[in-house]
């Protein structure tokens, strides 16, 4: 099990793969600071 992030720590380096097919990489893609993700399981 992964430990929990504390305050101050600095978030991990992730590859997401996009539903258009393209991958992003959090948080070296993002224009901003502040970052909200939410994951969608997009099928039951």
């Amino acid at each position: 099990m992964a430990e929990k992030l504390q305050q101050g720590d600095r978030f991990p380096s992730i590859a997401l793969k996009l539903v258009s097919g393209e991958t992003m990489r959090v948080p070296e893609d993002m224009s901003t600071r502040y970052l909200a993700l939410l994951f969608y399981r997009g099928h039951w």
